[in-house]
């Protein structure tokens, strides 16, 4: 291992009108310099003895540190050399710098705080929906504390498992869990890139992390012959919520899975030909195929439907007062509580035991088509999935009813 260090005076010189001592650094030769932070005149450096002349007013002071960090690489590098490696430059300079007074003590900054900055950056930066994410993982971690704001270096281990603990006791499901403890991991990688936590201190290395990182859903798919007992259900026409609720629902089922947020957007552009048209926000991926007769038949519902949306859209949920990203958001999640409680509603008036909510159709949708033979290929192809590994866990999610018969009738 070729490895070496030298000091060497800067090429030119600083306000002083002295030149800069430096360090050069040799590894594999390749080199790099670092700052000592200590200068003097050219007559005053002795270049064998890589020292300050006796001339220079302090040179018993820069001589003390340039000897220190010698001995303290050295050090480094019989210490490195012992474990079969040798030290990178980087590891280098922060040896230099910790002895010159160049590295910074990082700034403080609280959990709360932390978050709280985080959350605000990436408001500004129009990511409401991450944001969100990062909000309701505080909001988690205030109850856990009891609203009492903690600093960084005082979570650890026995933090963490607690709080995992305290979830669990609230009866978060593990997706839940799931998410707030990779929110709040992610959060502490932040705070570890922006230096205001030491490298060194990642509670998080310890901590089981396997059951969070691909953690199974419940089965949230219903049959097929639920779908058409929802489709028949008579609802008084005064209801429209309840009727639009619904007819949500059976759109997105009948449009292969098309999510919530997606179809709150659609606007009758995104209709040509009978054919829809739209690029899913999630993935940026482009959609585009054939209606189903009976999405045709909720699109029609709504062609000259009185208190349709004032901004082009097709179902009544966006409005032309929704005119931010912000606003758009929230509105969308408020009409999707809604819409989940008018599902709930419709299931236990028809004894579906499963809880309806917007995603069980799309879940209701791959599903239907597994049980009736389509290939795992084309059903990952029809939900926007990139891999059949994708798609492989997503039907592990909802199950696989082809094998279920094949093993039901083969015991």
């Amino acid at each position: 291992m070729a490895l070496s260090t030298k000091f060497i005076l800067a090429s030119k010189v600083n306000d002083s009108c002295e030149y800069p001592i430096m360090l050069r650094i040799i590894i594999d030769r390749k080199n790099q310099l670092v700052s000592t932070k200590k200068s003097c005149k050219q007559e005053n450096w002795l270049v064998s003895q890589q020292q300050v002349a006796r001339g220079h007013p302090k040179h018993q002071e820069i001589n003390l540190l340039l000897r220190t960090i010698v001995s303290e690489l050295d050090f480094l590098i019989i210490s490195e050399g012992k474990k079969g490696r040798k030290p990178t430059f980087d590891e280098m300079k922060t040896v230099v710098r910790s002895l010159t007074g160049a590295t910074k003590e990082p700034e403080s900054k609280s959990l709360f705080k932390l978050f709280e900055d985080h959350i605000s950056l990436l408001n500004q930066q129009n990511r409401i929906g991450y944001a969100d994410t990062f909000k309701f993982t505080l909001s988690s971690l205030k109850g856990f504390v009891k609203n009492k704001d903690r600093d960084l270096l005082s979570i650890n281990l026995n933090f963490l498992k607690k709080y995992e603990e305290y979830l669990m006791e609230r009866g978060c499901a593990i997706t839940t869990r799931s998410v707030y403890l990779r929110t709040f991991r992610t959060m502490w990688k932040v705070a570890i890139r922006e230096k205001y936590c030491p490298e060194a201190h990642y509670p998080f290395k310890e901590l089981a992390f396997g059951k969070y990182n691909n953690p199974r859903t419940k089965k949230r798919a219903i049959q097929k012959s639920q779908i058409d007992q929802i489709s028949a259900l008579e609802i008084d026409p005064i209801n429209d919520t309840l009727i639009n609720s619904r007819n949500y629902f059976l759109f997105s089922f009948y449009c292969r899975g098309i999510n919530f947020t997606d179809l709150a957007s659609l606007k009758w552009d995104n209709i040509v030909d009978d054919e829809l048209e739209y690029i899913r926000s999630k993935t940026k991926e482009e959609f585009r195929f054939k209606l189903h007769p009976e999405a045709m038949r909720i699109l029609d519902f709504y062609r000259n439907l009185r208190g349709n949306s004032d901004a082009g859209y097709i179902f009544p949920i966006l409005y032309k007062r929704h005119d931010s990203i912000q606003s758009i958001r929230y509105r969308k999640q408020k009409i999707r509580t809604r819409v989940n409680k008018d599902l709930q509603e419709l299931g236990a008036a028809l004894g579906i035991q499963k809880t309806l909510t917007t995603y069980v159709a799309r879940h209701s949708y791959a599903t239907t088509l597994r049980r009736n033979g389509v290939s795992k290929e084309n059903i990952g192809r029809s939900l926007g999935h990139d891999s059949l590994k994708t798609t492989d866990i997503y039907l592990e999610d909802i199950g696989d009813p082809i094998l279920d018969d094949l093993i039901n009738s083969t015991l």
